[in-house]
């Protein structure tokens, strides 16, 4: 049969003999077939969030392609067919699992529901799952109301009977910042109920009873050593357990800076220190097969007692398939085990593909798995010191360069100490962690818990103190990938790295040359990303939130207010934002008015920006002209108002004017008596949320502007309003809304002045 991976295989990194025999390429992977099945459904799966496909027709497209391989078996078209065949499967698997709930619930948005389910916590919150009537992927609504955290605490893992309003949580896309709605999805979250009435229902699952019975046990585990480990118990929590209490969150910085709060995540690390206790302490008990089985469901309990974290559970995963497949006497690679154990996982939960920690866990993984045997034949056996330092660096540069780009794309941070951190803390953290695995046996006993406090202690105050210690003396640098061009760089920066890598393994010149292309393009990306200047009008909801931009300065005019689901959005929003572009000076903030839809963001800019100064509308007496930057003018129109004063401003810039309304309706009727020259922009920012006013269509003609913006969200008031639509449609006026498009920019891109728009996620 035809192998197409072959080629590519024996071309970039060939089997080259030595000492008498082939060493295996690092490429192997390739010939796998559940390889090329997994990565196929993968992208299958990815293709369904950018695109609405139907049901029926991908059910038959895939009944026809799984024909035609069975027909074609001896073919050379049936790898691709097969490739189809798993697209489409990963397609079918989004559908089902996300397509069609998400449908079913959007549709009934604002509607009274009666819901059964069980309710399972979710970080701070409580989710309702395994609900009625959807048998193969559960959807998972947020509970909120009817007696708050306290009476829902009490019906965790019980079955229940809801009744509520469910809405869907709003959307809105701005460069930098989350779409909460999309952010929920990818947690198979549908949006929440508003809880009016709750009953608990008879159930018998055994499922939920065993975690009932784990939530109980591990509460009061914690509460034996709360006292013994004093201040030290958050560490011992997040490094035991993975929780996270505000206590640890505190050093969190800390050990992102030092390269190493990977370790206070429960991974493969945790599970193969407990498994090899737990084969230590029973091989001398039993006879050696039988004690290899016993480790599955002493880890098992762990991995429960982590609340199934993705990097421990796939850790479980590979140990399970590696013992089952010793049992039945098949010999696997550890390549293979692990796209199985991420296979099996992707069909349990089709939302680890979105998950960062499941992302990092395979990808440092598989680096791990492919990398390490390249250097292991290298590294001198007779000095163990010398085989611990290169392993521990060879292997974080392994985990480091294969999980990078998923670093990137979570906007997490990169330290150049993660490399001495390993090297240093790693053998505090395994110490820490084999006192640790003792203490649910030995702290049932009085004396074993004041033992075991004790060395905890030591050790854990041990290592925060090495850690403070390499962040505060050891010189080093940090990639913090919530800005925008740290992400475009850092991605250039690996790509530098992985095409010399791949040049030295190959021994040719050719990969080596593809760096100028790289850095060319991320020139090119980093200047259409991130222009000089730019106008945005935010997306946040009912309200306005406009800002000019220059390098890292920037004003906004006007700063929203507060969103159901992400509180207030100068918070949530633009100061995400800030971070996103590299701003760092504000060097002021002008209201239109005092309305909380246009003044709520001020405190959390001004928090972030202390220096920032407000500008109100009562801050001028009368027309000013003022220069923000250089070329740059800033024109204030202050207008009489009921109950106070407004104000209606003209930004100039090198690439047209925008004239921002804010909710002065009367805008034509108060800026007319200045002149016509006054009324004119290439960018209009229409008043009051798209509202109709008698002297609209005057306003917009004497503008003559080439873009109409239209902030607005979702709202009772009909806003935007239809008959100032089709003025819009009358006038052949181009428009954006706010609620429809996302985020719009005007900005300067290769000398011109463009429109661009950050819309909206299709699911």
């Amino acid at each position: 049969m035809w192998k197409p991976s072959r080629s590519v295989s024996d071309t970039l990194f060939p089997e080259v003999p030595e000492g008498g025999r082939k060493t295996l390429s690092p490429l192997s992977f390739l010939h796998y077939p559940i390889f090329w099945a997994t990565l196929s459904a993968i992208l299958g799966f990815l293709g369904g969030t950018c695109f609405r496909f139907s049901f029926p027709l991908l059910f038959l497209l895939f009944g026809g392609v799984v024909a035609l391989q069975a027909v074609l078996l001896s073919s050379r078209v049936f790898f691709l067919l097969f490739c189809v065949g798993f697209w489409l499967f990963g397609a079918l698997l989004f559908t089902v699992g996300f397509g069609l709930p998400g449908k079913f619930f959007w549709e009934r948005n604002g509607e009274r529901l009666v819901l059964e389910g069980y309710v399972v916590p979710k970080g701070e919150r409580f989710l309702l799952t395994r609900i009625r009537g959807f048998p193969v992927y559960s959807p998972n609504v947020v509970l909120r109301g009817k007696g708050g955290r306290g009476d829902l605490a009490t019906l965790l893992f019980r079955k229940v009977k809801v009744l509520g309003t469910f809405r869907t949580f709003p959307s809105c896309a701005n460069p930098g910042g989350r779409d909460l709605r999309f952010l929920f999805l990818k947690q198979r979250i549908f949006g929440y109920l508003e809880v009016e009435a709750l009953s608990e229902l008879s159930s018998s699952n055994p499922w939920f009873s065993f975690l009932r019975w784990a939530t109980r046990e591990r509460s009061l585990f914690l509460e034996r050593f709360r006292e013994e480990l004093q201040e030290t118990f958050p560490l011992f929590g997040a490094l035991f357990l993975g929780l996270r209490e505000e206590d640890f969150e505190k050093n969190v910085t800390l050990f992102q800076e030092t390269g190493v709060y990977h370790l206070f995540c429960v991974s493969g690390f945790h599970m193969a220190l407990l498994g090899t206790l737990v084969w230590s302490l029973l091989r001398h008990l039993f006879p050696r097969r039988l004690a290899i089985f016993f480790i599955l469901p002493f880890t098992f309990l762990y991995l429960v007692f982590c609340g199934f974290v993705a990097s421990a559970t796939r850790a479980w995963i590979m140990a399970s398939l590696f013992l089952l497949s010793r049992r039945i006497g098949r010999t696997v690679t550890t390549t293979g085990v692990l796209l199985s154990a991420f296979f099996l996982m992707f069909l349990l939960q089709p939302e680890i593909v979105f998950a960062p920690g499941a992302q990092l866990s395979f990808a440092s993984t598989a680096g791990l798995v492919t990398l390490i045997p390249l250097l292991s034949p290298h590294i001198p056996r007779r000095s163990l010191f010398l085989r611990y330092f290169l392993g521990i660096l060879w292997a974080t540069f392994s985990a480091t360069l294969a999980s990078f780009p998923f670093l990137v794309g979570n906007r997490f941070s990169f330290t150049s100490l993660v490399f001495l951190g390993n090297l240093l803390v790693v053998p505090l953290v395994e110490g820490t962690l084999f006192v640790a695995l003792w203490s649910p046996l030995l702290g049932l006993f009085s004396g074993g818990r004041a033992f075991l406090g004790f060395l905890l202690r030591l050790l854990l105050r041990a290592l925060l103190s090495v850690s403070s210690f390499l962040a505060n003396s050891v010189p080093h640098w940090v990639f913090d990938f919530q800005e925008g061009r740290s992400m475009v760089w850092g991605m250039v920066g690996w790509g530098v790295v992985v095409l010399a890598l791949w040049s030295f393994l190959a021994r040719k010149w050719l990969p080596c040359v593809l760096v100028v292309p790289l850095v060319l393009g991320g020139l090119l990306l980093e200047s259409v990303l991130f222009p000089e200047m730019s106008f945005l009008v935010f997306d946040v909801g009912q309200g306005l939130a406009c800002g000019f931009f220059r390098g890292e300065l920037g004003i906004f005019v006007d700063t929203g207010g507060v969103i159901r689901g992400y509180g207030n959005v100068g918070e949530s929003i633009l100061v995400p934002f800030l971070r996103f572009r590299g701003i760092r000076e504000v060097r002021g903030i002008f209201l239109t008015h005092d309305h909380g839809d246009h003044a709520g963001g001020v405190s959390a800019l001004q928090k972030a920006f202390p220096e920032t100064s407000l500008f109100a509308p009562d801050s001028f007496s009368s027309f000013e002209r003022l220069q923000i930057f250089p070329g740059v003018f800033l024109e204030v129109f202050p207008v009489p108002e009921e109950g106070g004063r407004a104000a209606v401003f003209r930004l100039h810039t090198p690439y047209g004017r925008i004239l921002i309304c804010g909710d002065v309706e009367e805008t034509y009727e108060r800026l007319v008596d200045f002149g016509p020259s006054f009324l004119g922009a290439e960018v209009l920012v229409l008043p009051h949320h798209g509202s109709y006013h008698d002297s609209l269509e005057s306003l917009i003609r004497a503008s003559s502007c080439r873009l109409a913006v239209i902030s607005a969200g979702e709202n009772p008031y009909g806003h935007p309003d239809v008959r100032t639509l089709a003025i819009l449609e009358e006038l052949k006026i181009p428009y954006l809304v706010t609620v429809r498009d996302g985020a719009v920019e005007y900005c300067l891109i290769l000398g011109r002045g463009r429109v661009r728009k950050f819309g909206k996620r299709t699911i």
